[in-house]
């Protein structure tokens, strides 16, 4: 096949998340660049370039580098949106907006987690477990800037 055949890219992301289950971030997020860069290759637009940034993004957001996994989940986004990839673009939405709330910045979380939820209502049925999560981080949102008036 040879080191740049996605099938090596494909098996890259999947030991990336045998590392990631064993807490070994720094092994997972070698893993998933060295797929991207394999994915690269290919064109910087498709959807599987898009996973594994998400990927990163989740590593990044773990290991507390949140402008690395805002940077990942933002161009993880723009392909999905292109791509027309809803659902994919729902779960996007909804980590940025976990991450602005990890930032403290309640508004922007609330922004991004409602524009999830209208997603998820359209492709998914209201008793999904991502509308109950995304509709306690909203609720958990509002209450915040309520308390900070």
């Amino acid at each position: 096949l040879g080191k740049d055949h996605l099938k090596v890219a494909n098996s890259l992301d999947n030991i990336a998340g045998i590392y990631q289950r064993q807490n070994k971030s720094d092994k997972a997020l070698k893993s998933l660049m060295e797929s991207l860069k394999i994915r690269s290759l290919y064109g910087n637009d498709n959807l599987d370039v898009a996973t594994t940034l998400f990927g990163m993004g989740i590593i990044y957001c773990d290991r507390g580098d949140l402008a690395k996994a805002m940077e990942c989940y933002e161009s993880a986004l723009k392909i999905r949106k292109k791509r027309k990839k809803d659902f994919e673009v729902a779960q996007t939405l909804h980590n940025i907006g976990s991450l602005w709330a990890l930032k403290q910045d309640y508004r922007r979380a609330l922004k991004q987690w409602l524009a999830a939820l209208e997603i998820y209502r359209k492709t998914l049925s209201d008793d999904h477990h991502m509308v109950a999560c995304t509709l306690g981080n909203i609720k958990m949102a509002e209450n915040m800037i309520d308390e900070a008036r």
